[in-house]
């Protein structure tokens, strides 16, 4: 259930949410909690020490003054502060390699998420908005998951100090020696314990006020965003480099830079300095403020002899530490829960992002396919138009099928929708007989060999590349090099199916054309073998000539898989059986070749004149 603005998240609610990002950090990095809490009890007891020595330091030189003992104490003190210090020092070591490789391994998890999500969840806004809050909250504000740990060992690094400092400075108020009105001692040591809940309480308002103003502050912030983009996608593109230079747009990025970025960004970050000052500055009033009552509680029992002077020295460094100890305490508290809201982001990311990986397992003994459509349409999100509208086809092995229309005309969302990427919000579509979303969903993207029209290659081998893997048979990828045009290309470098591209990884790496480039991402979709094989505008860089020997070898390259074949080069499309003619997401005409040519009044007709004028 969704819980309202401004409701109230209950204790258990709290824990719960706590505890679901302790599991995700102990799967990803199982001993960093257990070291941090070593480490936090160790580096609350070593002060200690000192502060404990030196009290009876303090006594044996104001009575009996042994030599022996005090070398003794000074001997605990030293060795023991040494050894702590230590074994701190060690376990920080450990921590910050852990630390490092949690970071990682995190940016992994939340890749994972990224790469297995339901495609249609890859252009929706929320989600997006989603991954870039938590991003910033990780880098910007330290907030999130990556926080916990070091929150949780705050707590119990003030925890521990705040009891043993709390024992300590009970010690010295127990203490009876030459006391006559023990009644008149306790009212004032629980006057000032009550006090002292009070300040406490003030603290704890506090800390919450600024955690929650302050999460509000980054809660609707999406500058993250536009840094990504500019900084990590637009400028690292190497193809952007030019148009950077030649349409001079440097200025223009900056601008967006420094408008959509900087300057929110830095009202941030002064209204958070406001928040601090604000409500970090009242919290050092009243922690001061409860220093100095105590000073004054221990100093008149000194004065009238009731404690020693190293019980003095003791409560009196046991109070600075309380002091912190107090503050912190529950300013971890406080941080903790206010975290819980950046946690509440990064699980609902998750959770949106979470597909099933169960379903009906297909067949691999299985020869014969048949995909069909059942009056299928389709909008995307946040629009009203269909992009496709009552669609219906069958595909099936051993058949070759083109796609043709004008931009926009739904050439495109079908191929998604056919390799289960959306799902139609009318019809159905269906695999042998059952509906695609019932089959495993890994098992049915098996099936696919697609070459998109806007299709990516790796900086890696060119090996890697066209197998998909770092493991790959070798004569397959030459097989489907030569299918693909490019086995001449890829003997005449220097290492073979082992030469990197471009140089982002190696900086041998080569650069290709982009008519390389697709018959690069034909030979991947060959080397797949996949029962369906898809080129949409697999040969738009391609020139004349090796378009022509791509469609030399089709039908040896398909053979009895099923082909579909998008093009807005209507010349291309001749070799295909049947064409589907698609206009403003409906199917118009369907038929081969030369029937479609024989209705002049037909779309195909009108297509195949406008592109034929410029051959004549």
């Amino acid at each position: 259930m969704k819980r309202k603005r401004g409701e109230k998240v209950s204790f258990s609610e709290n824990i719960s949410l706590i505890k679901r990002a302790l599991s995700i950090i102990s799967e990803l990095s199982p001993n960093i909690l257990k070291f941090n809490v070593i480490k936090a009890f160790i580096d609350a007891l070593t002060p200690y020490i000192a502060i404990c020595m030196s009290a009876l330091i303090i006594d044996e030189l104001t009575g009996e003054r042994n030599p022996g003992i005090l070398i003794r104490y000074v001997l605990i003190t030293t060795v023991g502060t040494l050894i702590f210090n230590i074994l701190s020092a060690f376990l920080q070591e450990k921590i910050n390699i852990m630390n490092a490789l949690f970071n990682h391994e995190f940016k992994k998890y939340l890749n994972n998420i990224k790469l297995n999500l339901d495609y249609a969840k890859m252009e929706d806004p929320k989600y997006n908005e989603l991954h870039s809050k938590i991003v910033g909250s990780m880098f910007m504000i330290n907030g999130g998951i990556t926080s916990v740990v070091g929150l949780i060992t705050s707590l119990v690094t003030n925890s521990i100090s705040f009891i043993t400092a709390v024992i300590i400075i009970a010690r010295v108020f127990m203490k009876t020696s030459g006391e006559t009105n023990n009644f008149a001692s306790l009212g004032v040591g629980l006057l000032y314990i009550l006090i002292i809940i009070g300040c406490i309480k003030l603290t704890v308002r506090n800390t919450k006020k600024e955690s929650k103003e302050e999460f509000g502050l980054y809660k609707n912030c999406a500058t993250n965003r536009y840094i990504d983009y500019y900084h990590f996608n637009y400028m690292e593109d190497d193809k952007a480099a030019k148009d950077i230079r030649i349409f001079n747009q440097r200025d223009l990025i900056i601008d967006e830079i420094r408008d959509k970025a900087r300057k929110p960004w830095m009202n941030i970050l002064i209204r958070r300095s406001r928040l601090i000052q604000l409500y970090f500055g009242s919290n050092i009033i009243i922690s001061t403020f409860i220093g100095g009552l105590t000073y004054v509680v221990i100093g008149l029992r000194a004065l009238k002899g009731y404690i020693s002077l190293g019980n003095v020295s003791q409560s009196y460094a046991s109070i600075v530490i309380l002091i912190s100890s107090i503050q912190n305490l529950f300013v971890s508290m406080s941080q903790i829960i206010s975290n819980n809201d950046y946690l509440k982001v990064l699980y609902e990311y998750i959770d949106l992002s979470s597909i099933s990986s169960k379903g009906e397992m297909i067949p691999k003994e299985q020869s014969v396919w048949t995909i069909e459509f059942h009056n299928v349409s389709f909008k995307y999100p946040s629009t009203d138009a269909y992009a496709l509208n009552n669609v219906s086809f069958k595909i099936t092995s051993n058949s070759q099928t083109a796609i043709v229309g004008v931009n926009g005309s739904g050439k495109t969302t079908m191929i998604k929708l056919l390799c289960g990427f959306y799902q139609p919000q009318e019809g159905y579509i269906t695999l042998n007989g059952i509906k695609i979303e019932d089959y495993n969903r890994d098992a049915y993207l098996e099936l696919f060999s697609v070459v998109f029209q806007d299709f990516k290659i790796f900086a890696f081998p060119i090996g890697e590349n066209v197998a998909a893997s770092v493991h790959y048979d070798e004569k397959r990828v030459w097989d489907a090099l030569k299918m693909a045009g490019l086995n001449e290309k890829a003997e005449s470098l220097p290492n073979k199916l082992e030469q990197y591209l471009y140089k982002n990884v190696d900086v041998e790496g080569m650069d290709i054309s982009g008519g390389e480039e697709q018959k690069l991402a034909i030979a991947r979709a060959f080397y797949k073998d996949a029962p369906f094989i898809i080129f949409d505008e697999p040969t738009a860089a391609l020139d004349p000539i090796a378009e022509s020997e791509i469609y030399t070898k089709f039908n040896q390259i398909v053979g009895e898989k099923a082909a579909v074949f998008i093009s807005h080069r209507l010349s291309s499309c001749r070799f295909c059986e049947r064409i589907f003619v698609f206009d403003q997401g409906e199917i118009i005409q369907r038929g081969t070749h030369d029937d479609l040519l024989k209705d002049s009044n037909g779309k195909y007709y009108e297509l195949w004149n406008a592109q034929a004028q410029y051959y004549q």
